[in-house]
């Protein structure tokens, strides 16, 4: 009897070391396949259906049916939500990367405090998650599949407005269809386009455009990056609170961008701020992207969810940046008439 449960219990601790064997991440070069550095440095990889984040809902990434073009993030367990409504949040990549993966670490960040965050680009190559800035070669269709005529308002390989506008059709598509693990589940009265970089000017573009989306988060950007046409954005148009971060002036090539940006919008509520030694490429690529995605997080359940705990991070004199001798805070209708 004592050798036959001797004999169970080592074949339970086999089959544990067996699972977190599979649940262990597997390093990534410093270097890509072509030898160029990972900028954010040896990061761990995980499979998209692993939970991350360090929110109170665990999310995972997928690439739904209907989203061909688009990668999900959202908590891995939607029971645990209870009554609890997620906001939209649409995000277009730097470099207007066609990858939807490339922010997987701050985007995972965001959804695991309770968002569905869909991000442009179709799931690509784990590298992207980490590292190289180019854009993926476009893929190809099969042997005999018919030959699209081409739309110059969204060329292939290439995040666009457009895609950015579909998610949002999409997510409020699945919030009414019963069938939907999403049916439901979702803000609609709350839908924030945000960016970074190339894709930070397509989250501007956005927001002037699409009357549905309700705040705006640049990131290391400003109007006009990645814009199509030399038609300049017409700003008034913004429908919420916009928030724009940036890295410092001599570091960041998006720096005077950012700045121009929030001295043309006067209308809405507008947090600014920049840190010292801040480079362009941020913290996203670091674990739960890094300073970048406490930020964010906190903003949006501060615009979108009122919560006034994480708002003093932004709101009063005295607020959270505001009191970090890192970041320089510039605001405009938060704090009384301004």
């Amino acid at each position: 009897m004592h050798a036959h449960r001797t004999a169970a219990v080592f074949a339970l601790l086999l089959a544990a070391a067996a699972a977190a064997i599979a649940q262990m991440p597997t390093p990534t070069p410093a270097l890509d396949r072509r030898g160029k550095p990972l900028p954010f440095g040896v990061q761990p990889y995980f499979m998209p259906d692993f939970s991350l984040g360090s929110g109170p809902y665990k999310a995972v990434m997928s690439q739904e049916r209907g989203l061909t073009e688009q990668v999900a993030y959202f908590p891995a367990d939607l029971a645990k939500l209870g009554a609890k409504k997620m906001p939209i949040v649409v995000w277009g990549n730097g470099a207007c990367i066609y990858a939807g993966n490339r922010f997987r670490g701050f985007l995972t960040e965001i959804a695991s405090h309770g968002y569905l965050v869909i991000a442009g680009g179709p799931l690509q190559d784990k590298e992207l998650e980490v590292g190289p800035q180019e854009n993926p070669v476009p893929r190809q269709g099969g042997p005999g599949s018919a030959a699209a005529a081409p739309d110059p308002a969204n060329p292939p390989g290439r995040v666009t407005t457009p895609m950015l506008k579909y998610a949002i059709d999409w997510a409020l598509g699945q919030n009414k269809d019963s069938d939907s693990k999403f049916y439901d589940r979702l803000d609609a009265q709350h839908i924030v386009s945000m960016g970074q970089s190339c894709g930070g000017g397509l989250a501007v573009q956005l927001a002037v455009e699409d009357p549905r989306v309700t705040a705006l988060g640049v990131w290391h950007s400003g109007a006009g990056l990645g814009q199509r046409g030399g038609a300049e954005l017409a700003l008034e148009k913004i429908r919420g609170p916009a928030l724009i971060v940036t890295g410092t002036e001599k570091l960041d090539i998006a720096f005077a961008s950012g700045r121009s940006t929030f001295e043309r919008i006067n209308h809405v509520p507008v947090f600014y701020a920049w840190r010292d030694g801040m480079q362009h490429i941020g913290t996203y690529g670091a674990a739960n992207g890094g300073e970048l995605g406490q930020i964010a997080w906190q903003w949006l359940d501060w615009v979108t969810r009122g919560d006034a705990g994480a708002g003093r991070m932004f709101k009063g004199a005295a607020c959270g940046l505001c009191k970090d001798p890192a970041w320089h805070v510039q605001k405009k209708k938060i704090d009384g008439a301004s």
